[in-house]
């Protein structure tokens, strides 16, 4: 990666972060100084309280766990250490952790039947499977199962992962990877950006020497990420 792309999306994850992780942390303080203040609360009314306080604290872990995903890039110069894996068991494992965070998602998987083994940093790849689902399942504002497809040539695996919600503002389409906080749907769901889970997603598809893009669907919308079946190192 050159150093002005490296400055710019350094530029791009401040910027984000500033957004997704300091409005959870606001939340929290004050949800926490609200439920220990406040002594005349309902059992039901702290039990809310709790909840609040429960959803953005696993925002802000999903938040650090896609942070510590570029430190990886970085320390490693870009150069991911990849390994041959089974695109089946990735895939598995990235549902599993999703559901873990959002168990009523709905989801609808179709995969080969053939075997395909890709060369990959698999827990990377997971991270960006997850970071997409949660944004379909998020950000659509439908209850409408999320699609993930593979599909495949001779060249390159894709992965295709489509909700059936509100699309994305067309002006938003040529920036949604590049560190920017609002989320794609028109009403903003405040803390819940995906400014940096976006952005890391294509730090990620960029140094396994993939490609990333989003675009609208009658309805919703899909992104769409491919990664070479061979290993191609640089000279």
């Amino acid at each position: 990666m050159r150093k002005a792309d490296k400055e710019k999306m350094r530029a791009n994850l401040l910027r984000a972060i500033s957004h997704d992780l300091r409005t959870p942390l606001t939340s929290i303080i004050g949800t926490s100084a609200t439920y220990l203040e406040s002594s005349f609360l309902s059992e039901e009314e702290r039990t809310v309280l709790l909840q609040h306080i429960y959803d953005d604290s696993t925002w802000l872990l999903h938040m650090v766990e896609n942070l510590l995903s570029v430190t990886r890039i970085q320390d490693t110069s870009t150069k991911v250490k990849k390994t041959e894996e089974l695109i089946e068991e990735v895939i598995s494992e990235a549902i599993s952790r999703f559901k873990k965070r959002q168990p009523d998602a709905k989801l609808e998987v179709k995969i080969p039947d053939e075997l395909l083994i890709v060369p990959m940093d698999a827990l990377l790849i997971e991270q960006v499977i997850i970071n997409l689902l949660e944004n379909a399942w998020v950000h659509s504002h439908t209850s409408s199962a999320i699609a993930l497809a593979i599909t495949h040539d001779q060249e390159t695996v894709t992965f295709h992962i489509r909700d059936y919600g509100v699309g994305i503002p067309p002006e938003r389409i040529p920036t949604i990877f590049d560190g920017a906080t609002a989320s794609y749907s028109k009403s903003i769901d405040g803390h819940k950006g995906m400014g940096i889970g976006l952005s890391i997603c294509k730090t990620i598809i960029d140094a396994h020497k993939g490609t990333i893009n989003a675009k609208n669907c009658q309805p919703g919308a899909e992104f769409i990420f491919t990664l070479p079946k061979e290993d191609y190192h640089e000279c």
